[in-house]
């Protein structure tokens, strides 16, 4: 009788039966934007759709303060531009607000949040809710000191911002740094607390660098961070828009990756984030680092290096363009955050953005992660790599890394094998803009406490409570080396095969039968 059970829980992760997986895609989004510095030659914020479901999707946009629905068909291959009224759902000031935005699909989207403004764009990759958290901590940039305009000079905010899920919902708020709400002064550390009902919004900015705020919550919530407008390794040059839409701290990890950014040369800005105390963080090339919960470790790491960061506990790994003028490229900032590799998916369907500046000269990248010894099974486009691809490996690690110059538009990249993960950081420029996100990872509550559970192929859950998800194949064999078989499988048993994954799962069952 178990055999035919479990028999039947695989025929159920196949055909749909069980919950969804947790990942970047998904059915349902609540969003905002923070708030943009640029006021001319204004744009309104847009949503960019895409699907990887062949037959399309069907999405509803709404904007719950004033009622307004619009409806879209998504085709499979294609981005969806959907423009949002920007008075509706961009956040201004440090108060409470209303302006989200409800996205919700027949099928599984993909979702980005892009604000592209004349010299000063950034785009996220948006979470949906089925995968929000209650604990977050914020990644921001250094504030742009003694910015000029219209002949005024002052300090550009960083800032935070919070949408509500669920009615009744208490946030409960400790910044880093000193800051208004609701024309309230709290001191750096002082916790502070603001009630949100669904579809309800909160926004904190201050002239000081607000990384490291912590965010709670008594119901999940969607948490965008950034600036509004920031000078990244430099506070001279050429400032950008930037924000990432941040994952819950039960998805944090311990294992990381960095690979440089194409055409800069002067290196990039990362960030780690501690949500615990104590927390040792390793790097290659660097001391060991102790941080406690809300602190924070800058790197600069030149161009031409490959890092891997390793922690005793879960952290946050953000990477930050630099301004283009410190090394004269046609680049901009922005903020990218960094999926730990236990988080790296084996497929993806990600989208490029569109520049304002001149859209005749964007260039879109994308970086690649993956096993030395597995990259001949990656496909872009559902074709292999160029054979001209240059790859690169990780000190330390059996990780190597390439970057790739991609054309505009929508893209998959997987791994014929459905055990290989792969890391996939999307990015863009044009002089003086740019845009990067991951361009997928999985959810899975790595950093939340664990208990054993029985395995279901493709249920994006850590089974074995190794801190790994869907690791191995259901074929009797111990593919991870862990002195475990088949405890935490993925959706095929058949790695060459994956084209004929049903009726391989259906005599995978069949031989289950008794």
């Amino acid at each position: 009788m178990a055999r035919i059970l479990f028999s039947l829980l695989v025929l159920s992760a196949f055909f749909g039966w069980n919950r969804a997986a947790r990942d970047n895609k998904g059915t349902e989004f609540i969003l905002t934007f923070v708030e943009s510095f640029q006021r001319t030659a204004t744009k309104n914020p847009e949503l960019f759709v895409a699907t990887p479901h062949q037959a399309g999707a069907f999405v509803t946009i709404t904007f719950p303060s004033s009622g307004f629905i619009t409806q879209v068909q998504v085709t499979y291959g294609e981005v969806k531009l959907v423009e949002l009224d920007r008075e509706a759902v961009e956040l201004r000031g440090s108060i409470k607000s209303d302006k989200s935005v409800h996205v919700e699909s027949d099928v599984e989207i993909v979702v980005y949040g892009v604000f592209a403004q004349w010299a000063s764009s950034d785009a996220y990759l948006a979470l949906p809710t089925d995968v929000l958290g209650t604990e977050y901590y914020v990644p921001c940039t250094a504030v742009y000191r003694n910015f000029q305009q219209s002949g005024v000079r002052f300090d550009v905010p960083s800032e935070f911002g919070v949408v509500g899920v669920h009615d009744g919902t208490t946030v409960t708020i400790v910044p880093s740094q000193a800051v208004t709400f609701d024309r309230q002064n709290y001191a750096a550390g002082q916790t502070f607390s603001v009630g949100l009902d669904r579809f309800e919004t909160l926004q904190v900015q201050t002239p000081e660098d607000l990384t490291g705020s912590k965010i709670m919550a008594t119901h999940p919530v969607a948490v965008l961070s950034g600036n509004m407008f920031a000078s990244v390794g430099s506070d001279r040059g050429t400032g950008d828009y930037v924000v990432g839409m941040i994952p819950p701290v039960d998805t944090w990890g311990k294992e990381f990756v960095t690979v440089p950014l194409t055409k800069h040369t002067a290196g990039d800005i990362f960030r780690v984030i501690a949500a615990r105390d104590n927390t040792q963080v390793n790097i290659t090339n660097e001391n060991t680092k102790t941080l406690n919960a809300a602190e924070f470790s800058e790197l600069d790491v030149p161009s031409d290096e490959y890092r891997h960061v390793a922690s005793s506990e879960p952290i946050l790994l953000v990477q930050y363009s630099k301004t283009g003028s410190i090394d004269q490229t046609e680049t901009d900032p922005f903020m990218m955050v960094i999926p730990p590799v236990t988080q790296f998916d084996t497929e993806y369907t990600f989208a490029t953005v569109d520049l304002l500046s001149d859209r005749t000269e964007p260039t879109h990248h994308i970086n690649l992660v993956v096993s030395s010894q597995k990259k001949s099974g990656l496909r872009l486009d559902g074709v292999q790599l160029p054979s001209n691809t240059v790859w690169h490996d990780v000190p330390g690690t059996d990780y190597a890394v390439a970057q790739l110059d991609i054309p505009a538009g929508t893209h998959t990249v997987r791994h014929l094998s459905p055990i290989v993960t792969v890391g996939l950081f999307s990015y863009g420029f044009v002089y003086p803009e740019s845009y990067g996100y991951p361009g997928g990872l999985r959810l899975s509550r790595i950093a939340a406490s664990c208990s054993t559970t029985t395995p279901v192929p493709a249920d994006r859950v850590d089974n074995d409570c190794d801190g790994r998800v869907d690791e191995e194949l259901l074929n009797g064999i111990d593919d991870d080396g862990d002195g475990l078989i088949d405890e935490d499988v993925a959706n095929s048993n058949c790695a060459g095969n994956r084209d004929q994954y049903r009726t391989c799962l259906q005599n995978r069952c069949r031989n289950l039968l008794p």
